[in-house]
């Protein structure tokens, strides 16, 4: 797929991208090494309307407190410009060494997402996932190639990162409170499941149809998962509700990966 495929006139994703990509040319001058768009935008989940766009942004430096205020002052303004874009800009800063080095060490990035403000955070191993995605798919809006920017990543340590990570699952699914959350761990594990399942990553849309074959006594769970991550409104049913057929399907998920090629705990 194509950048340019995903792109829909209503949803203004080039526009977002051009103000986004000016912008920080803009504030972050000679300290701007590269922008980077990956997601869903890359992998085809794309959802106008619904889906955020997701960009990793490398410099030269970590961010310092002057660089937060005003990358935090742009972030209102597009989304002043733009309002339908409110709570959908996944931007994550970080330097080129912390990027280089993340196996041995955190590092502060700075992180704007879905349902958080723009904070700061550790991060290191625990990003892999994130890293792997991006050197594999992510695109330069500017910059050089993202590859010369991320060592290699195996595909071992990647599955394993995976398998870990939606273990985690088994906790956090008590957590949500609407069901967009819920919906999104049914596809974040059935496409942990897939991953593991044929050794690569695989859109949502894609591992959903997959976990629907392979696991037909949840294939309702999984299609309804899809219907709420575009309209949450369009049955009557809570969270609340939900919430224990979600936590089963979790439970029983995970308990099948080492058939696939994970560990269960």
């Amino acid at each position: 797929m194509t950048q340019e495929s995903a792109f829909t006139a209503d949803d203004d994703v080039s526009a977002i991208l051009a103000l986004l990509t000016d912008g920080l040319r803009f504030k972050l001058g000679g300290r701007l090494v590269g922008i980077y768009l990956y997601g869903s935008l890359i992998t085809g989940d794309y959802a106008p309307g619904v889906s955020d766009v997701d960009l990793v942004v490398v410099m030269t430096t970590a961010l310092d407190a002057d660089n937060f205020k005003a990358l935090h002052r742009m972030h209102e303004g597009v989304v002043e410009r733009y309002p339908d874009w409110h709570d959908r800009l996944e931007l994550a800063y970080i330097s080129a060494a912390a990027l280089r080095s993340f196996r041995q060490q955190t590092s502060t990035i700075g992180i704007i997402s879905p349902g958080e403000p723009f904070h700061l955070l550790q991060a290191g191993s625990d990003w892999l996932i994130s890293w792997y995605a991006l050197r594999e798919d992510g695109r330069a809006l500017l910059g050089p190639p993202i590859e010369s920017l991320i060592d290699e990543i195996s595909t071992d340590e990647y599955l394993r990162a995976v398998s870990e990570h939606i273990q985690h699952y088994r906790e956090s699914v008590k957590k949500p409170h609407n069901k967009p959350a819920l919906s999104y761990i049914i596809l974040t594990v059935s496409r942990g499941l897939y991953t593991l399942s044929h050794g690569e990553p695989a859109s949502k849309i894609k591992a959903a149809a997959w976990a629907k074959e392979r696991l037909p006594h949840w294939a309702a769970l999984i299609a309804r998962a899809l219907i709420w991550r575009l309209n949450p409104a369009a049955d009557e049913l809570t969270a609340e509700q939900i919430r224990p057929q979600v936590e089963a399907f979790v439970l029983d998920a995970l308990g099948r990966l080492p058939q696939w090629g994970g560990s269960a705990e």
